[in-house]
């Protein structure tokens, strides 16, 4: 009997677990925000110059502070290979820990999924048209490299318990800021690009959460967490100095002129800044907010 009431109570579980909405309604609003941030940054004319604005910037920067250029180097010619790294070991330890071969490969092929998305929509599915604000007409929407760093702090996210996500979401969060701040610096990217594949990863990182939920529900609930890798503080380190970088943002797009000759040095260096602060923002906050989705729908409610 008790065994019965067991399995029954294991079962009502699993059903919360997978309640379906959160998970919907979180893969929407990122699928929208991705389309929005397409359509002002590539699409509008108003957008396109913000962009490009900062991508010369970027360029300015590098022109005039050369010194700038090898520490971002450094950092970016080491992403792939400690970018792979991390995910591989990643996937190695949760396949030991958790004995699951399931779980590894369900987070491996959302991570490819995530790669493959963002290869298929920049080469094959988006344009960027020429309004005459930028030479290079060549889609670059989103970020690869952005990509490949964000999915392998997600690889780690989502392979660890839910006493742990807050912590791994505001490191990962740091490293995919480093990552795309980098790529701006170097002028390999427009913030905007980086943003998109911030959005592609988080996306993937919530189809992966699902199904992991799904076909791994032990490991991924949780009632009470007193836990100092779980505390709030993590959120709150996420999401307060996320917010706050995009606000800032926004008002330095907003209150700057456009540059259109490309020679005024201090307004884009103006932009540059910005598009910092844009980057950092949205890669803490979208952190911030994967962390919140995957714990409201892996905890598990009262009877």
């Amino acid at each position: 009997m008790l065994k019965t009431m067991n399995h029954v109570s294991h079962a009502r579980d699993g059903a919360r677990i997978a309640r379906p909405f959160g998970w919907l309604g979180a893969l929407v609003l990122t699928a929208a925000a991705f389309a929005a941030a397409y359509w002002f940054f590539v699409l509008t004319p108003v957008g396109q110059q913000i962009d490009e604005n900062t991508l010369v910037g970027a360029h300015r920067y590098l022109e005039q502070q050369d010194i700038a250029r090898e520490p971002a180097l450094a950092f970016l010619g080491k992403l792939p290979q400690v970018s792979a790294v991390l995910g591989a070991v990643s996937l190695l330890v949760s396949a030991l820990v958790h004995r699951s071969v399931a779980a590894p490969l369900i987070n491996l092929a959302g991570m490819g999924g995530a790669f493959l998305t963002t290869q298929v929509l920049k080469h094959a599915v988006l344009d960027r048209p020429n309004l005459g604000i930028s030479e290079a007409t060549v889609n670059s929407f989103p970020s690869g490299h952005t990509t490949l760093a964000s999915a392998s702090m997600v690889a780690i996210f989502c392979m660890v318990t839910p006493r742990w996500r807050p912590l791994v979401a505001c490191l990962g969060g740091v490293y995919a800021a480093l990552a795309g701040a980098a790529t701006l610096v170097l002028g390999w990217h427009r913030p905007a690009d980086i943003v998109g594949a911030y959005l592609v990863v988080v996306w993937w990182s919530l189809a992966t959460g699902w199904v992991l939920t799904l076909a791994t529900p032990r490991w991924n609930r949780w009632r009470t967490l007193r836990f100092w890798g779980a505390a709030r503080g993590w959120r709150f380190a996420m999401q307060v100095p996320g917010l706050l970088a995009l606000v800032a943002a926004a008002c330095l797009f907003v209150l700057l002129p456009p540059v259109e000759t490309g020679e005024n040095f201090k307004l884009l260096l103006g932009f540059l800044a910005a598009g910092i602060l844009m980057i950092g923002g949205a890669a803490l906050t979208l952190f911030g907010l994967m962390n919140q989705v995957f714990m409201h729908q892996s905890r598990e409610r009262g009877r």
